[in-house]
């Protein structure tokens, strides 16, 4: 399909009609144009060279959450109020503060550390999965991992975990473009239970510290100086960033592996494939889509002219799948030799992913208690990945293990 051109002479192609159109279709458009408007204010950057180099480009800036809130149409309370607060929307002197309080806990030495944490978490949620009868592993594997998880190394109630879940998976739609406005009664709601709920947590470990997270937030001197509710914010996206995005990745790498069986016995007989298989899965069905920026001046993308004051939608979806960086890009490749580091799914610059090193531990070690609880779990309905820029849903996966699986355990 060739792309209409617009008086700027970018390639048009709405918001609306990505957010239903296959890929095939975001693969034309990234044949025909490095750049492509979706709306009068936004345009989208689609190949691997411009999408890398613009990540990590001072120039641009992340989004302001107040002038995201507002394109998006989103009216005033606890949810703009949290997008305006949280560090991934601010820059410069006031994320580097933000960030600051985070760095000593989230250091990745203190996270690798919690990886038997994490394992245990797992084994837990496989060994706890249905036998002999079809269900849902997104429901009830894929989302307890990480809910589980972060609650564990937090210091959140575990048993409220499946609740908090649910406020987080709502409040997580404040970020997936277009925003769905219709909606927003119960998006803030969410916001505003989520941010009752972090105060008395943090309430909790300030009275009784303990050997979690919140603990190390409610005591540390850089995250003390930050306004009491500047820090709930935080850690609400914190809580989001650890649950959302990586409930679909894991769901997406086990549904990718067993639609392909021969890579599902692969990875079951050689453990050391697991990275290759999460950093694929990561590549061709991103849980992230594109990465917000700002431009506060005028840039050139590879020829074209994008002016002051856009929003510059950088599509790691597109870019991973650019054919001029990887070989065979829909070829699930376990041994790929032109694998992209670091991974353009954290995202680049100053804004990288801070829960990185978490993510990761959680996506292999649920899939190596996954592989140790259920090798022989069979494929009955796959997942798909639902939508092209800011955070992406996955479809359920409905999946069954034999009565009789056999379980065995194994350290990743």
């Amino acid at each position: 399909m060739t792309l209409p051109i617009g008086p700027d002479g970018l390639p048009l192609l709405s918001a609306e009609e990505l957010a239903t159109a296959p890929l095939a279709a975001l693969d034309d458009a990234r044949r025909q144009t490095p750049v492509l408007r979706t709306d009068p204010a936004r345009v989208m950057v689609l190949r691997a060279a411009a999408v890398q180099r613009l990540s990590t480009d001072p120039g641009l800036l992340q989004l302001p959450g107040a002038q995201y809130a507002t394109a998006m149409g989103i009216p005033p309370g606890r949810c703009r109020a949290f997008l305006e607060s949280f560090m991934l929307m601010t820059n410069g002197a006031d994320h580097q503060h933000l960030r600051g309080a985070f760095a000593r806990t989230f250091a990745h030495p203190v996270v690798k550390s919690k990886r038997a944490l994490v394992r245990e978490v797992a084994d837990a949620i496989m060994a706890d999965l249905p036998r002999g009868v079809a269900f849902d592993f997104l429901a009830t594997g894929a989302a307890r991992l990480p809910a589980e998880v972060i609650a564990t190394v937090l210091g959140l109630p575990v048993d409220q975990s499946a609740w908090f879940a649910g406020q987080v998976y709502s409040l997580s739609r404040s970020l997936m473009v277009p925003y769905a406005i219709d909606q927003h009664d119960e998006i803030d709601a969410a916001a505003g239970a989520l941010f009752a709920f972090v105060a008395d947590a943090l309430d909790r470990r300030r009275a009784d510290p303990r050997d979690d997270f919140l603990s190390m937030l409610a005591t540390d001197e850089s995250a003390r100086a930050l306004p009491p509710e500047v820090l709930i914010y935080q850690v609400m996206g914190i809580i989001l960033a650890g649950s959302d995005t990586t409930r679909s990745a894991l769901n997406m790498t086990v549904g990718r592996l067993l639609q392909d069986r021969p890579l599902w016995d692969d990875v079951l007989a050689d453990r050391s494939l697991i990275p290759a298989a999460i950093d694929e899965a990561l590549r061709i069905e991103p849980p992230v889509g594109s990465l917000p920026r700002f431009a506060p001046a005028a840039i050139k993308v590879d020829g074209h002219k994008v002016g002051a004051g856009q929003v510059v939608a950088l599509s790691t979806l597109s870019a991973m799948r650019d054919e001029g960086r990887v070989a065979n890009p829909k070829r699930f490749d376990l041994h790929r030799k032109d694998r992209a580091r670091p991974h353009l799914v954290f995202g680049g610059g100053a804004h990288r992913c801070l829960g990185e090193m978490l993510a990761r531990i959680e996506l292999e070690e649920g899939l190596a208690a996954l592989m140790d609880a259920a090798p022989d779990i069979e494929l009955i309905e796959a997942p798909r990945m639902l939508g092209v820029s800011g955070i992406r849903r996955s479809t359920p996966m409905i999946v069954r293990i034999p009565a009789r699986a056999e379980t065995r355990r194994s350290c990743f």
